[in-house]
């Protein structure tokens, strides 16, 4: 029994999943960011900028790929600020192909433009105008419908930074086309969306989707402090959102998971040097490799595979000695029973 559940082919690339630039209400431009995150080791940014969706494929070249996509609100109270107490959905959509540059389910007088971002909608937003919206509502059945006419359209959706948005499971687990849950939102971890509690809560109440680490960041100081590893065959846009949309990434602020394999019975992890390595599963089992006097580190963990004690799925935590976590895709029972027959 071998099943790669990250592939070993390929190499990993670091990626900034969630950025906002001076075409909204962010303080760099484009290619700053670019320059900014390229020079610090990452290999790819995906522009998601408030409410416009802006193509960046002149910033590409062979050691930096600009993803794109654009964040949307909705909001409790459509026409008020978000300010202090309101709830509210932000959802990044994210372009899966290079060539999409129209907004689905357009809306035409939408409140919640930041920035410059109306001025940009204006100049270069692209829309049909058959498939404009006049409104928003905070109703999940609302939403659901405009989720799925956004899939539609060639877009992976990313439900973002749930205790910024003061939201609970009641907001979140009947969700339809959620692609990915941000578990580490570098410019929210001061209020707590640095966590898998959201994850773990749409996983059990039956959604799939994978973890995303971002920086949301406006400025720098909001910039490096969460990302999203993607294991690609290459550095090409096509290639990182295939691996992505296939699951084959984790989200970090610090570890990193080097392989993770299914081998005679066994789920294998390597990692970075970690102070805890924990198999989470949709119950109560758990297993964990851990030095009790907290002075060990290790880089590699072995678990046993027990698809009856596991329930539908099983996914990997990792903490480092500074406290900075890494957290795998979760795998699915049935998937892995039915790729090891």
């Amino acid at each position: 029994m071998y099943l790669e559940l990250i592939p070993e082919a390929g190499r990993f690339y670091k990626v900034n999943m969630h950025c906002h630039s001076t075409i909204s209400d962010g303080k760099q431009t484009p290619e700053e960011i670019k320059e900014y995150f390229k020079s610090r080791g990452y290999s790819a940014v995906c522009y998601t900028d408030h409410e416009v969706l802006i193509p960046h494929k002149e910033l590409c070249d062979d050691e930096f790929i600009a993803l794109h996509g654009f964040e949307i609100a909705v909001k409790k109270d459509e026409k008020g600020h978000t300010a202090f107490l309101m709830p509210v959905y932000h959802f990044n959509l994210i372009a899966k192909s290079q060539d999409q540059v129209m907004m689905p389910h357009y809306y035409r007088d939408n409140p919640s433009c930041a920035g410059n971002a109306r001025q940009w909608i204006n100049e270069h937003g692209v829309w049909d105008d058959n498939d404009i919206i006049d409104h928003t509502e905070y109703d999940i059945d609302w939403i659901n419908e405009h989720l799925d006419a956004i899939s539609r359209g060639g877009f992976l959706i990313t439900y973002n930074h749930p205790q910024w948005s003061l939201q609970n499971l009641n907001d979140y687990a009947g969700l339809r086309h959620i692609h990915a849950i941000e578990l580490i939102n570098g410019g929210c971890i001061r209020l707590n969306d640095n966590t898998a509690l959201h994850y773990e809560q749409y996983l059990r109440a039956g959604g799939r989707a994978v973890p995303v680490g971002g920086d949301d960041n406006h400025n720098t100081a909001t910039s490096l402090l969460a990302w999203t590893m993607i294991k690609a065959p290459e550095l090409t846009y096509d290639a990182l959102i295939s691996a992505y949309e296939r699951g084959e990434c984790y989200a970090s602020d610090g570890p990193e998971i080097h392989s993770l394999v299914l081998r005679d019975g066994k789920i294998v992890v390597k990692t970075s040097p970690a102070a805890l390595i924990t198999l989470m599963s949709e119950g109560r089992h758990t297993q964990w490799k851990r030095d009790p006097a907290g002075e060990r580190l290790f880089t590699e963990a072995e678990f046993s595979y027990d698809p009856e004690k596991f329930g539908k799925y099983f996914r990997i935590e990792v903490r480092d000695a500074k406290g900075y976590h890494a957290y795998s895709n979760a795998y699915f029972t049935d998937d892995i029973e039915e790729k090891i027959k």
